[in-house]
């Protein structure tokens, strides 16, 4: 057992290294982008007076409200799909194969394609969803289809289908824990007294798993605010998000209007991990363990 008292001097030097950490490569970073977007006048310079003009043209610019609404929109549509999707596969794993070693296999059979890189991934996905594509030609071998069909690449159809299958895990590993963690009689108490099975899930299950739910929310709603290589690759120039606007101003040298996006992003990012804090408290997660 730790020796070390809370709020002992101690403990606030071992803490030390790691606020030093945070501060570098978070704070202060994010201090500097919001600086930079509220830089105003036509120089280009550290002495620019600060101003919110340029947050003023954001948002006096339709398209740019319209693409904000279509961001959070295709964000809430993925984290409904991977919910329901991860949360039967963690069910599947935890409740209906009864052999630790075929668990654990399965478990890795999810778990090894993550170990690469996003981006590959992303790319991986267009031999699938071209119009000679893998998907293409199993709907004309079942006879599903007559001709290609060319909604699956670049198109939103597409870049669901590749989004859904990079962050569905990031939903399931959470309630996975959860799962593990219910213990056996207390199903077996309800059941019984021949309570439905749906009744045992919603009033039993379900509630002890909602903080690995939320918590695989969050994981799904922070990577898909900020992913603009699945939708750059999959959607081509035909689709985008918010991210990838701010990877277009940044490549057109336009800072300040990049780094008002950033700033943006940051804020829905914020607000939605708050509204998570305020349905259940994930800090306690795994706290009764």
């Amino acid at each position: 057992m730790s020796t070390i008292r809370v709020r002992s001097a101690a403990s606030y030097w071992l803490a030390v290294p790691a606020a030093a950490w945070m501060l570098g490569v978070v704070v202060v970073p994010i201090m500097l982008l919001i600086w930079v977007s509220l830089w105003g006048g036509r120089a280009f310079s550290t002495a620019s007076p600060l101003t919110f003009d340029n947050y003023a043209k954001f948002f006096a610019n339709h398209t740019y409200i319209k693409l904000a609404f279509t961001t959070v929109g295709h964000t809430a549509t993925l984290m409904a799909v991977t919910g329901v999707l991860g949360y039967c596969i963690a069910y599947f794993l935890t409740m209906k194969v009864r052999s630790p070693l075929w668990r654990l296999a399965l478990f890795l059979a999810f778990i090894v394609p993550f170990w690469t890189s996003t981006l590959i991934r992303a790319i991986a996905w267009v031999p699938f969803l071209g119009v000679n594509g893998v998907i293409n030609q199993a709907l004309m071998f079942i006879g599903a289809t007559n001709a290609p069909i060319e909604a699956f690449l670049y198109s939103k159809t597409g870049i669901t289908l590749a989004q859904v299958s990079l962050y569905t895990m990031m939903a399931a590993g959470p309630v996975v824990y959860m799962l593990s963690s219910i213990a056996p009689a207390l199903r077996e108490a309800a059941m019984t007294l021949k309570a439905p099975p749906l009744v045992v899930f919603w009033r039993i299950v379900f509630p002890l798993t909602l903080p690995g739910v939320v918590i695989g929310q969050v994981l799904v709603f922070l990577n898909v605010m900020s992913d603009f290589a699945t939708v750059a690759t999959i959607g081509g120039n035909k689709h985008a998000l918010l991210p990838n606007l701010v990877l277009l101003f940044y490549e057109s040298s336009q800072i300040r209007a990049a780094s008002v996006v950033a700033v943006l992003l940051m804020i829905c990012m914020l607000i939605g991990v708050v509204i998570a804090l305020r349905v259940v408290d994930i800090r306690r997660l795994g706290a009764d363990r």
